[in-house]
């Protein structure tokens, strides 16, 4: 009984989704660092793997071209994924789900077709990886030899006595005489006394004076009327004014004013629409064959 197994992770199965889907016409790749601080890489694949049945789960995000069929794009980018997976894991898929998360137009001005995209082949053949067997060499090494002998010698010759110094002498330090409190002043105690509180005095009522009767108000007449002495007025006299001749004003004639002259008007050129030709049949084949899980 064969005992061996293999076991496929996510990430493979990922790698070989964002491949697949790398190699379909109109499908872009941006990389993270040239999308900005907020720019993710696309294609970006997330793969879910059911152990149980052995079925793998794909939700992919990819960028387009633009202009370019997005529809077909899609669909072709569906197939190959799940075509590689089959013939690179031998897993199936249950469900592949595409969204298109950025879309570029092409710098050189060109386009993808729907006939670009419907030539493209989502199958895979795999090549065999070929392996060279590596070359056993045996190492050559030379005979063994004799050991020379060793002559050792005792180092208690060497060896001279160490003096040691004499300890030094330890001392008691003198411990100083006890410190005698001195008294402290107490101040004497200060008698209480009570402050002297004046008698109360009686409230007296305030009388008020007698009312008097109120005196006549006498209206004197006005004062007798003087006249208004004027000062005296100088009379006016002539004031001469010498006014200077006035002088002749020669206005010369002004330019007679030449009318503006505009360019001279352009024939009108009336656009003639082309010729009607016959339409060219179009045929359309369906995207079903890139994703047919009939074989």
């Amino acid at each position: 009984m064969d005992t061996s197994f293999y076991h496929v992770s996510e990430r493979t199965i990922e790698r070989v989704a964002e491949v697949a889907a790398s190699t379909v016409p109109g499908s872009r790749n941006i990389d993270a660092k040239l999308a900005g601080l907020a720019g993710r890489s696309l294609p970006r694949i997330e793969a879910h793997i059911d152990r149980t049945t052995g079925l793998v789960a794909i939700d992919a995000e990819i960028a387009t071209s633009y202009p370019a069929p997005v529809a077909a794009i899609t669909d072709a980018v569906r197939a190959t994924i799940i075509a590689h997976i089959r013939t690179l894991t031998g897993m199936d898929v249950s469900r592949v789900n595409v969204t298109v998360a950025n879309v570029e137009s092409i710098d050189d001005g060109s386009r993808v077709t729907w006939d670009d995209v419907a030539t493209h082949d989502a199958f895979i053949i795999p090549e065999p990886i070929q392996v060279s067997p590596t070359e056993i060499t045996h190492p050559v090494t030379s005979e063994r030899e004799e050991l020379a002998p060793i002559e050792a010698r005792s180092l208690v010759d060497d060896m001279r006595a160490v003096t040691t110094p004499t300890p030094p002498s330890v001392r008691t330090p003198k411990q100083p005489q006890p410190v005698t409190v001195s008294g402290v002043d107490v101040p004497e105690p200060l008698e209480p006394f009570a402050p002297e509180t004046p008698m109360p005095v009686a409230l007296r009522a305030p009388s008020l004076p007698a009312l008097q009767p109120l005196a006549p108000i006498a209206v004197k007449a006005f004062g007798h009327m003087r006249p208004v002495e004027v000062p005296w007025q100088r009379p006016l006299r002539d004031i001469t004014v010498d006014r200077q001749p006035l002088k002749p004003v020669a206005i010369q004639p002004s330019a007679r004013p030449t009318s503006p002259r505009g360019p001279a008007p352009k024939p009108v050129v009336i656009p003639q629409a082309p010729q009607p030709k016959p339409l060219q049949q179009i045929t359309i084949e369906p995207v079903v064959k890139y994703y047919d899980r009939t074989n």
